[in-house]
Formats: C-alpha cells, structure tokens, sequence
C-alpha cells in the first residue's frame, strides 16, 4: 500500500511563500528509521493543472512533456460543477529524491498558466 504524502498548493500560495514553501525533492527523502530496515522507496510526482477555460494553458502542457512527465489533458463537467473546466495531468517517477522535481514545479510555476497548480508526492516500494 502506498504511503500518500501530499500537498496541494494553488499557483498563488505558491508565489506568495516560494521561500517557505516545501519542494518536492524535501517530501522524496527516504525515512531514516525505515531505511535503516531496509526498506527502499521511489516516488511519484504528480503535477496538476486546473482552469476553467483551455486558452493558455499549452506552455504548462509543454514544460510538462519536455520534463518527460507525459501529460493528458481532460475535460469535465460535473452535476455538482455544470461548467466545463480543463485538467492538465503528468506524473513522473523518481527512484531517489532530485531537483529536478523541484526544478519542474518551478518551470511550471514561472510559466503562469490560468488556473489552480497542484502538486503531490506520493512514496511506494521501490523494487531492488
């Protein structure tokens, strides 16, 4: 079963605490008491990107590939939320803790796509 470790932060929160603000590479380090067992983990990093409408957000989906995280791009609409919004979605694994998660986030911040940015890291055993 998967370990969830989690963060959603909107695209705002994330550049008005860029300073304070965990990064995915903090959120990847491997637990010093379940290491010492030795149980091995890799990790998942999950970038969403949600607006209501699809005009800008091409540049995000862009980084997203560049950074081999395979985006998909959905649409949906709901009873409860009658209005069509769009999600860019990409996941990427990493067998230890790196930067370049965190370097990602950043592009995709820097980039201001519409919309809400969320982001997650979620730990599952890693296979020796």
């Amino acid at each position: 079963m998967f370990r969830r470790i989690a963060l959603a932060l909107s695209a705002t929160l994330l550049s008005a605490a860029a300073g304070a603000a965990t990064v995915p590479s903090n959120l990847m380090l491997p637990e010093p008491d379940r290491a010492a067992r030795g149980y091995v983990e890799s990790w998942i990093f999950t970038i969403d990107i949600e607006a209501d409408e699809l005009t800008g957000l091409a540049p995000c989906r862009k980084i997203l590939t560049e950074r081999g995280f395979a985006p998909t791009l959905s649409k949906t609409a709901s009873s409860a939320s009658p209005a069509l919004h769009f999600k860019v979605s990409g996941r990427k694994e990493y067998a230890q803790a790196s930067t370049e998660a965190d370097d990602a986030l950043l592009a995709v911040q820097q980039a201001k796509c519409p919309g809400t940015l969320t982001w997650s890291v979620i730990s599952k055993p890693a296979r020796r």
